[in-house]
């Protein structure tokens, strides 16, 4: 009898052991401590399941693609050389074309015509002003400006479209006029050479004589398909 009271004290003390233990303790943990379990197989980075590329370490999909991690289609991402680019529609990278807009913005013109102090205009008014822009290999070759009346002319037309190398290899020409009935006064004539500091800039003021103190342009490089 007290064996058998001894069996049946021992098997309650292990039924309220077991309760006591809460589902974390069966947790048997990962298969190999310290490496995390590879994801379900429907996260898995697929041509199936992803528009853009797989990032090859993480085994997921890279929707927002860029130079570091570029491809479509659940391709593995490519991370693109030094020079090429990810294409922004075929997802692939490429050597783009690098093309710069020149835009004359504005000039400041002397009050009078300095090679007589005479007005640029008989009956005393500012100058009929536009510029005319000759971008090496432009297509047109010569550009205008819309007129302006003004000492302080601000342009909102005209301008060339270049391809980057050659804007950096020849300067850009320009002739500031004040169009007249007959024939136009020439205010200004200059050319300058264009650097990548310019480029980077994007804006570059130049003094080019007494008559012509100032004139801005502005310069937009952008890629080309």
């Amino acid at each position: 009898m007290k064996l058998n009271n001894r069996i049946l004290s021992l098997g309650l003390m292990s039924l309220l052991l077991l309760a006591g233990c809460g589902p974390e303790d069966f947790n048997p943990g990962p298969s190999n401590p310290g490496v995390e379990d590879p994801p379900p197989l429907d996260e898995i980075c697929t041509a199936g399941n992803c528009a853009g590329c797989c990032d090859p370490t993480t085994n997921k999909c890279v929707q927002v693609r860029t130079n570091d991690a570029c491809g479509a289609n659940g391709v593995t991402c490519t991370k693109c050389a030094t020079g090429t680019i990810c294409h922004p529609s075929q997802q692939q990278c490429y050597t783009p074309t690098i093309r710069t807009k020149i835009r004359a913005l504005r000039a400041t013109i002397s009050s009078h015509d300095p090679a007589d102090d005479s007005d640029w205009d008989v009956d005393g008014s500012p100058p009929d002003a536009l510029i005319e822009l000759i971008c090496p290999n432009a297509q047109p070759a010569v550009s205008r400006s819309e007129e302006i009346e003004s000492f302080t002319p601000n342009w909102t037309t005209g301008g060339c479209d270049v391809l980057s190398t050659d804007l950096l290899s020849m300067p850009v020409q320009f002739n500031v006029l004040d169009v007249d009935v007959i024939v136009d006064d020439k205010v200004a004539s200059a050319q300058y050479q264009f650097t990548q500091a310019d480029i980077e800039r994007g804006v570059v003021e130049l003094t080019v004589s007494n008559t012509l103190t100032s004139v801005v342009f502005q310069l937009t490089t952008y890629y080309a398909e």
